[in-house]
């Protein structure tokens, strides 16, 4: 082995602490290669790299060596040192005495495109994003081949370098929430991050809430549709999640089927989901209120059977209430963290061995079990997982609060929830608005789901002129276009 070579491997060997994939091939006394063969595409190392190489006859500079690589992806690099985070990423680092080159033919391990597994939809495309960046990136562009969707890749993190890209629509983002984050993911170079939900709380504007301000999504159709809607998508080298902003409160309750099931059926959907919130916040406390101080609002008929269903339970209400909530969220996370057909078999068989040998015990009603079970699935309906998951959280404050002070505590926590999410914000924008003026006429989207203008009848257009005629936006509706 010649010198050079023999140089760069040391050198390489304190850089990489003694790693044994590191590979140095001697080209010729005065050029040598070095890569990590499991990073690379080693048909592309023989065909565009060593062939053309070898078949030098005199020694080339390093700009020479530019134009002579038949590659589309070459940078001159000065020194060992910029070229040791290139090698680590997949490139071929082409050492000369006069300088070096580095070359792009990475052929880092990823999987396939697969459909979504955990936002799964019966209609609709079935893309899911994956882990690597350039396959995401080439998603979005075919779903949106528009030259004003900008793409900026910011790197973030100092041992673990992470690429960044932020994606947004030029013709309709507003520009003071791409600056904003733009800012903000400067001021992480330093941070080394693992994936998109990490990111996610170091982006938004309050990480002390329990709320979610940015979106998390598997699906492609859905990061797409946001594009189009004026939002920007984030998406992190390493990571199948594509983080969405600015969000409105209501955005966590929309699904991407709606719009595929049709405008009368989604809209039903929608309200669904809404019954689906109220029924995983207020059930279980308006049960602990109504059985602690307000037996008079509780029908007569149904006095008696619940008389007698906690006639054998010792606990008060609160008590029994909580333990049960606990034992449910107990079961969830066991039968997330269990293997997929042992996690499913677990939450069915161990809730109805609990429940009902619970209810044989005296250790809780029945009719209570009956309403921790609706208020699960009421906050399974949710189709976000974090929102899903931070109504969950509030309903413990909420069931005290009811256990101490009946329907007052309700009160109290609902009026506290409600001004806490209407002063936080997300990048800068207003984040829960029940009632606000029409302001957004150029969105291409409205959460009542309406038609679309074109194609409509003479009663789809009455439709659209009536729910325009209302100068207010609620919780599920928004802004209609002509």
């Amino acid at each position: 082995m010649d010198q050079l070579s023999t140089d760069l491997r040391e050198q390489l060997q304190k850089h990489f602490h003694k790693s044994a994939d590191v590979t140095v091939r001697s080209i010729s006394s005065e050029m040598a290669v070095c890569f990590v063969p499991e990073l690379i595409d080693k048909a592309h190392l023989a065909e565009f790299i060593l062939n053309p190489l070898q078949c030098l006859d005199k020694r080339p500079t390093g700009e020479q060596l530019v134009d002579l690589l038949p590659i589309g992806e070459v940078q001159s690099v000065n020194s060992l040192k910029e070229a040791i985070p290139l090698v680590a990423r997949g490139w071929v680092y082409i050492a000369t005495s006069q300088g070096g080159v580095a070359a792009n033919i990475s052929s880092m391990p990823k999987r396939a495109l697969v459909a979504p597994q955990n936002e799964a939809t019966i209609l609709g495309p079935l893309l899911a994003f994956t882990e690597a960046l350039d396959t995401n990136t080439a998603l979005l562009r075919s779903s949106i081949p528009d030259t004003a969707l900008c793409n900026e890749q910011y790197p973030i993190g100092n041992v673990r370098e992470t690429t960044v890209s932020l994606l947004y629509l030029d013709s309709r983002v507003e520009q003071s929430c791409v600056e904003l984050l733009r800012e903000r993911i400067r001021s992480l170079r330093t941070n080394d991050i693992t994936g998109s939900s990490e990111l996610m709380h170091m982006l938004q504007d309050n990480d002390a809430s329990v709320f979610p301000e940015m979106m998390l999504t598997e699906r492609v159709d859905m990061a797409s549709r946001s594009l189009l809607e004026g939002k920007i998508v984030l998406i992190v080298d390493g990571s199948p999640l594509a983080l969405i902003g600015p969000n409105e409160f209501v955005d966590f309750f929309l699904s991407p089927e709606d719009r595929y099931l049709g405008w009368s059926i989604g809209t039903f959907l929608r309200v669904l989901r809404l019954l689906g919130l109220m029924f995983s916040v207020f059930l279980t406390p308006a049960y602990v209120a109504a059985l602690t101080f307000h037996y008079e609002i509780i029908p007569s008929s149904l006095l008696v059977s619940l008389i007698e269903s906690r006639s054998r339970v010792p606990f008060p209400p609160l008590f029994e209430t909580l333990i049960l909530e606990v034992t449910m969220e107990l079961l969830r996370e066991a039968g997330a963290r269990l293997p997929t057909k042992v996690g499913q078999t677990m939450g069915i068989v161990g809730g109805i061995v609990i429940g009902q040998a619970a209810v044989q015990a005296g250790f809780t009603s029945n009719i209570l079990i009956m309403l921790v079970a609706l208020a699960a699935l009421g906050s399974f309906a949710i189709p976000d997982y974090l929102m899903s998951s931070s109504l969950r959280l509030v309903r413990y404050p909420m069931i005290i609060f009811a256990g101490l002070w009946g329907g007052v505590g309700i009160a109290f926590i609902s009026l506290f929830v409600t001004l806490h999410l209407l002063r936080q914000t997300s990048l800068g924008k207003a984040y829960f608005t029940l009632i606000h003026p029409t302001e957004r006429k150029h969105d291409a989207t409205h959460e009542l789901l309406l038609p679309e203008p074109h194609g409509l009848t003479s009663k789809g257009h009455n439709l659209r002129k009536l729910v325009k005629s209302f100068k207010f936006r609620s919780l599920w509706m928004g802004d209609i276009e002509e």
